[in-house]
């Protein structure tokens, strides 16, 4: 009896495997040609595109952002050196020198330099001044009134003791205050933004020396609250001319003067919580940087920044001014900044897409195949090899000497041709085994 093979080393094992190479190799060939030919394709399209946003976000959006931070910020000098303009013509119109004069010798006459600060805030806590030049409070009240953006303008004298003002201050003596320090040795104080309690607005005070251009001999200073309703104005018309972008000013400090995405939310302007300065995102760190007027590109948005003039704007009015040191930031979301590029965005996803269906696609078909040469190769195989093993058991047969069985196989092919020469076989085997068997039998007769 002959061994029984592994299904390995079969002719059925064997056949499933030759269907099963080459009906998978070439589709895999195929297959991983095409998948490397679109991945070269979609990472050359990935490339192209990485350089066409970039080159649209530098040359482009990047220098728009930067170029409309630029005018709100000349927008901002602009203003600013003006109100400093208008101060420092009141603080030398002439109404103003003499009242600076008089009153200095009223309050000597009335002996108020002789007395302590607490001593003259108690005699002065109804009234704020005396008053000695009613023409120069209408002069003061007539400027701010062309000029609303000023909450209230007075001056002093010399002493520090208020001269004319157009709305009462909570103090009487100011030469105690840093402002008036500051502006009588350097000629000019800009204070940071803050809240007046007196003018009940968010200023910036303007403080100049009351300066005599006959004599040279300083006679008072002159403080004036400058109102800064007007950055956020020119933020919210910055912010208007960048589709879906937003307008943030910060002061020197890092602290919130403007901010229109939050529409300039009280609890958050010039509140030292929200300090930018503190804050932990690469690009807002960089727009601090040493770099006067740029863009960077942060998480998900394009800033574009720019500070304010130095002391060379202010030289031709005051000096010793360094400037607000103030910044700009025009941010706009990239996926608007983009927006002009969409339609290579939505290739590159296409792509993508096509690469992930391909490999789906590719693994469907091998499996399918797999199947298909498994189902095919087993039923060619069993054509095959059914007559084959009904052969050999016929010629097992006859090696015992059983010659009555017979077999039909009707393929049409090779292997017929073999059954049939088996049938020839066992035909002349069968006759050659009955004379023998009639020789012995007429020999024993």
């Amino acid at each position: 009896m002959m061994e029984k093979r592994s299904y390995s080393k079969s002719l059925r094992g064997k056949i499933t495997n030759r269907t099963l190479l080459i009906g998978i190799v070439p589709i895999l060939l195929v297959g991983t040609f095409s998948w490397f030919s679109l991945t070269q394709l979609t990472s050359n399209a990935n490339q192209q595109l990485d350089n066409s946003k970039r080159e649209l976000l530098d040359s482009v959006v990047g220098n728009n952002l930067s170029a409309t931070a630029g005018r709100i910020v000349d927008q901002l000098d602009t203003f600013m050196l003006e109100r400093i303009s208008d101060v420092v013509v009141w603080a030398s119109a002439p109404i103003t020198l003499e009242a600076a004069r008089l009153a200095s010798a009223a309050h000597e006459k009335a002996g108020l330099v002789k007395l302590s600060i607490p001593d003259i805030e108690a005699k002065f806590k109804s009234r704020k001044s005396l008053n000695v030049s009613p023409a120069a409070n209408r002069y003061l009240i007539n400027q701010i009134r062309h000029s609303p953006h000023f909450g209230e303008v007075f001056f002093t004298d010399r002493n520090g003791f208020n001269t004319a003002l157009t709305n009462p201050t909570s103090d009487f003596v100011q030469r105690d205050e840093n402002w008036w320090k500051t502006a009588w040795e350097n000629g000019i104080a800009v204070g940071d933004v803050e809240f007046d309690n007196s003018a009940g607005i968010w200023s910036v005070d303007i403080s100049v020396r009351i300066d005599d251009p006959a004599s040279g001999s300083s006679l008072g200073v002159m403080k004036a609250v400058l109102g800064v309703s007007l950055i956020q104005e020119v933020a919210n018309m910055g912010a208007r001319d960048i589709k879906g972008g937003a307008v943030t000013v910060i002061n020197s400090n890092g602290q919130l003067l403007a901010e229109t995405a939050s529409k300039h939310d009280k609890d958050r302007i010039m509140v030292e919580a929200v300090n930018l300065r503190n804050s932990n995102d690469p690009a807002i760190q960089e727009v601090f940087s040493a770099r006067k007027r740029g863009y960077v590109l942060g998480s998900g948005q394009v800033l574009g920044y720019s500070r304010s003039a130095g002391p060379e704007l202010y030289r031709t009015v005051v000096t010793r001014f360094p400037g607000f040191n103030w910044t700009v930031v025009v941010q706009q979301p990239t996926s608007i900044a983009l927006a002009p590029i969409q339609g290579l965005l939505s290739v590159q996803d296409s792509l993508q897409t096509s690469k992930q269906q391909m490999i789906v696609i590719l693994g469907i078909v091998v499996v399918l195949v797999v199947v298909l040469a498994v189902f095919v190769a087993g039923m060619l195989s069993k054509a095959i090899t059914q007559p084959l093993l009904d052969l050999r058991e016929l010629a097992d047969a006859v090696s015992k000497g059983d010659t009555s069985r017979t077999i039909v196989v009707n393929s049409d092919d090779e292997i017929q041709d073999v059954a049939q020469a088996f049938e020839r076989m066992r035909t002349s085997v069968s006759i050659i085994m009955k004379r023998i068997k009639e020789m012995k039998r007429a020999g024993s007769a």
